[in-house]
């Protein structure tokens, strides 16, 4: 390994330390409370040094959450490959969709719900053509596609099905997230119910809306 390759690993392993340390401060006091003075306290790195590769906390929350981002969409697709008829892509998704985000419940309401343009500029899906922004979106619609009833309708159509559809699916993780006493087997009856409740109104021949 050369000079050149050294340092750039260097730079990738700081790099990664940086997002790794704020990934954890976020998800235990929030995304609002985090601050390059204590993401520097934590990998024990003076301020100075983090401020050399991101240029403010808002670079470095962008850059967490298109990591975030991209890991869950994979991890979605990888879901939605194990099944081939609509129906069961459709519940497979959505359920490690609902699933992943309750295992780490607090920073994904924290990151969902912040209005900062830097978060929302990676987590806003009503916009017209999010389905073209938002991979997450995209699949779902591309998903929907392949209903029977579906495959006549507007692209538009499709896109305002996908984000109610994901809204929907998030309303019920933040419920889930904030009442904590919920027994085990009642959480997944609600799951179970929102999926059965999406699949009655996506295949209804009437439109189902």
């Amino acid at each position: 390994m050369n000079r050149h390759e050294r340092q750039e690993r260097e730079r990738d392993e700081r790099r990664k330390a940086i997002l790794d340390a704020a990934g954890q401060i976020a998800s235990e006091e929030g995304l609002e409370r985090l601050s390059i003075r204590k993401i520097a306290e934590r990998i024990e790195y003076s301020p100075g040094i983090i401020y050399h590769y991101f240029s403010g906390k808002e670079a470095i929350v962008e850059q967490l959450l298109q990591h975030d981002y991209q890991q869950f969409v994979s991890d979605l697709r990888a879901e939605g490959a194990k099944e081939k008829r609509p129906e069961r892509v459709f519940e497979q998704t959505m359920r490690h969709f609902i699933e992943t985000s309750l295992t780490d419940g607090s920073r994904y309401r924290n990151i969902m719900l912040n209005e900062s343009p830097s978060v929302l500029s990676q987590t806003a899906v009503l916009f017209r053509g999010a389905s073209e922004q938002r991979a997450a979106i995209g699949m779902l619609c591309g998903n929907l596609r392949n209903f029977e009833n579906m495959r006549d309708k507007e692209d538009s159509e499709i896109e305002r099905t996908a984000q109610i559809v994901w809204s929907a699916a998030f309303g019920l993780i933040l419920r889930l997230t904030v009442e904590k006493e919920i027994p085990a087997e009642q959480k997944e009856k609600l799951i179970d119910t929102y999926i059965a409740l999406m699949l009655a109104a996506i295949t209804d021949p009437a439109g189902g809306y």
